[in-house]
């Protein structure tokens, strides 16, 4: 199908998650042409870590409800990590024998403590298995839907280095809750993570995003940029950027929708498009590594396996893309673009 203006877009966006329709949403914002393509991804649980206030910020923008808690004193811990050998939690789970084993951390030696990559390999040498399996696990696997292992510095940055420096990992916990108090404050998304995805949905229909719900998608090198083709599982309504009102106001609908969708086929069908720029999970953009077309790394992955994390390197390979985008003079942009947005 030849790239008319219904099927060429400035930027494709692969989001297998909440933070790749950030960056779709980012884009949008300042009227470049976005198409976004959702594709079965990781599922995360409802509750983050609010570190950097990342999460916060997005909920706030696209107006989902959250409630922000703070462990009692005594009880803080980063990914169950405790910074009180003997807290009540720890007592609760372990028994005052697993509680001991945990202040084994305390006075164990730092050797090689520093060169530790293996998030599970860190915690069950200075923690011991049980309360890697018990406590800590559990959280990791919630806030990443990883059950792989992970990297210690990609997981938590800082934490190794901070434990080199204090000596041990529960210290190393305190050192970074003293930096940072919310490195152990939590951020729990009240009506959950399908509520934040269907409120970023919204914002992207606001803009006038184009979006397709798929299994997969395939992408290919074009005269453009990419080609990106899908069947679509699911194909939601258009709306309008309308600049004032209520995104969720379904009683304007925007001509230029039509345009958007007229020439992708029904739901079912093969749908088809080119985009100057891709923004896709990592394994697409190390695909396309040779490319010239401006492409960044977005969703959930090994590197950036929490939501805050994730968010964040999404957002800024949004912004790389931009960028340089909007400095390729050979190729101007489709959307039309507002800078001020």
């Amino acid at each position: 199908m030849s790239p008319t203006r219904a099927n060429a877009f400035d930027i494709a966006v692969i989001a297998t998650d909440a933070s790749g329709l950030v960056a779709a949403l980012d884009c949008a914002r300042i009227g470049l042409r976005v198409v976004v393509w959702e594709i079965p991804g990781r599922q995360v649980g409802d509750e983050h870590s609010a570190i950097g206030g990342i999460v916060a910020e997005v909920c706030d923008d696209v107006g989902i409800s959250f409630a922000l808690t703070r462990p009692q004193p005594g009880d803080e811990n980063i990914l169950g990590i405790p910074t009180n050998p003997f807290s009540s939690a720890v007592r609760r789970t372990l028994g005052w024998r697993g509680a001991w084993r945990v202040y084994l951390d305390r006075v164990m030696p730092i050797m090689g403590i520093g060169n530790e990559r293996s998030f599970a390999k860190l915690v069950t040498r200075r923690l011991g298995q049980r309360a890697y399996r018990l406590m800590i696990q559990p959280r990791v696997v919630g806030e990443t839907g990883a059950t792989e292992d992970l990297d210690v510095g990609d997981l938590v940055p800082g934490l190794a280095e901070a434990t080199s420096r204090v000596g041990s990992l529960t210290l190393g916990v305190i050192e970074m809750m003293a930096a940072d108090e919310r490195a152990v404050q939590r951020v729990t998304l009240t009506e959950g993570m399908t509520a934040l995805t269907q409120a970023l949905r919204a914002r992207l229909d606001y803009f006038a995003v184009t979006r397709f719900i798929c299994r997969e998608v395939t992408v290919v090198p074009s005269a453009r940029g990419c080609g990106v083709t899908g069947r679509p599982a699911q194909r939601p309504e258009l709306r309008p950027e309308r600049g004032v009102g209520d995104p969720s106001d379904d009683s304007i609908v925007d001509s230029s929708a039509a345009e958007n969708t007229s020439d992708v086929g029904d739901v079912g069908d093969q749908v088809s498009c080119e985009a100057t720029a891709l923004l896709a999970p990592r394994l697409y953009c190390d695909f396309f590594a040779d490319s010239p077309s401006p492409r960044g790394c977005v969703g959930l992955d090994e590197r950036q396996p929490t939501l805050p994390a994730a968010i964040e390197a999404s957002r800024r390979a949004a912004a790389e893309v931009r960028q340089s985008l909007l400095s390729d003079s050979e190729i101007p942009p489709i959307g039309p673009i507002d800078l001020g947005g």
